[in-house]
Order: C-alpha cells, then structure tokens, then sequence
C-alpha cells in the first residue's frame, strides 16, 4: 500500500480548510468520495477533487505535495497516523492534535501545535505567531506531546502552555513563554523581549543569555542540575541532540504572578 498523496494542483484564490483530511476519517472512504470532500472557506464551492490531484490508498500515511501558507488546518486534530508536508503549511496546522506524527518541511502559518494534547509535530522552517499557544475556544496552550521548530518562532510562543516540550532552533519572538502554566521550552538562539512574561510554572531553557530579562525574576545563582542531563539524553535518544550539560544560572519568576516558574540560563 502507497501513502495518500495529495499533490496540489495551482495555486488556491481562496484559504483551503484541510481540516477534513486526516487519517481517522479518510480510512474508510473511496478516492471519489475523499475528492468530494468541501475544503473551500467562501461561497464558491471547492472540493479535494479540485484543488488536489489524490493518489494511493494507504489512508494512515498521508503525503501533501505543493501546499504553501493559505493551506490551513492540516492534521486539525489528528488522532492517529502520519503526515508529512512537502512544501508550507498555513494556520492551526497540528492544532488539537492528541496523537501521531506531523512532518513539516517548510514554514507553517500562526497557532501551529495550539492547545495540541500529544503526539509530535516538526516544522522544518520558521512557525508563525502562537505556536504552541491559545486555539480558539480554549483557555489552555499546548497540553502534550512535542513541537520541534527548526528555524524562527514568533511573538508569544507557548503562551498558556500547560504541559509537553517545545524546542525552538532559531530566534523566538516577543513574550516567549507568556502566561505559561507548565511545560518546558527549549530555546537554542536568542528571544524578543519579555520572555516568560506571567510565567506561574514550567521550565524555560536558554543556550544565550536573553538580552531582556524582565525584574521580576530573581537571581538565584548558578546550580546543579541533574534533569538537564537527563533531557540531553532524552533529546539524543530521539534525534534530537543538544548540548546541555548539568549547570545552569537558575531566574526563578514571575514573582509578579505565583513566581514558580524558572529560567535556566546554561553555564
């Protein structure tokens, strides 16, 4: 069996919601009926059929060829399968998603990995504003699983995140780590301004010393910290691989909200 492949035909005139495709609801439909499937977001009518050119069968393994940053939604959701993206992805891609895997070669659009509960996410490029962050509707961020961004992050990502892992490989914008609850951020350049604005809890990580940091975190010195190398480890397990070490200058905050948050600057 061959993956699904959706290849795209043009350009789109209008936002595509690809929403509809995912694993768990293409398993059991016929190519024709997938190519029927209402993807359009005006009042003109857009189907599958029209905008994508569908091949091969094996609908837990889906294949997007083509796609650029007015194709939202992808993997909305996913519970189950794989999918990779040869190309961009707009907004909400990997939101809600609770488990599976998403492979993203290019750049993605704003809310990617919003209020996702599990599974993985990789974006190859840069990712938009709020990843990691708030979906509509919701009143927690990320709650699970892992978001890798390979390049830039942002303003405000992982703002509200409750729970899972986030590794940012390029810069990170403005209000980095905002309103966080929990869960841990990874930073491996620099961050705008404000980062860990209203942090209550979590772990932000920072391999450079932000050039900004707010007041209200206090200083408390330089420390031992053996689940930083328990998490280079995890991180070379599964192909991840950074540089920790065990030391790091410890800024616990934001004191001007519950204040047991931290960051961890790496010595």
């Amino acid at each position: 069996m061959s993956a699904l492949t959706f290849k795209l035909r043009s350009k789109p005139d209008q936002r595509l919601d690809l929403s509809p495709l995912v694993p768990a609801r293409l398993a059991k439909l016929k190519q024709k009926q997938i190519e029927a499937l209402v993807i359009g977001t005006t009042r003109a009518k857009l189907t599958v059929g029209d905008m994508f050119k569908v091949k091969g069968d094996n609908a837990n393994k889906l294949r997007f060829g083509g796609t650029d940053g007015r194709c939202d939604n992808i993997g909305r959701g996913l519970t189950e399968g794989e999918i990779v993206v040869d190309g961009n992805a707009g907004a909400y891609l990997g939101a809600a998603m609770k488990r599976g895997k998403i492979e993203v070669k290019g750049n993605a659009g704003a809310l990617a990995g919003a209020s996702m509960a599990g599974g993985n996410l990789t974006i190859g490029g840069n990712a938009g504003e709020n990843a990691a962050g708030v979906l509509v509707g919701e009143t927690q961020g990320m709650k699970g699983g892992v978001l890798t961004i390979g390049r830039n992050a942002g303003p405000l990502v992982g703002e509200r995140m409750r729970r899972g892992m986030v590794i940012v490989g390029g810069n990170a914008g403005d209000y980095a780590g905002g309103r966080m609850i929990a869960g841990t951020i990874l930073f491996k350049r620099g961050v705008g301004r404000h980062a860990g604005f209203g942090l209550r809890r979590g772990s932000l990580i920072f391999l450079r010393e932000p050039q900004d940091i707010l007041p209200t975190f206090g200083d408390c010195g330089v420390l031992e910290f053996d689940y930083l190398r328990l998490l280079e480890h995890w991180l070379r397990e599964t192909g991840r691989p950074v540089r920790l070490g065990g030391r790091a200058r410890r800024l616990m905050g934001d004191m001007s909200v519950l204040g047991k948050g931290e960051m961890l600057i790496l010595d």
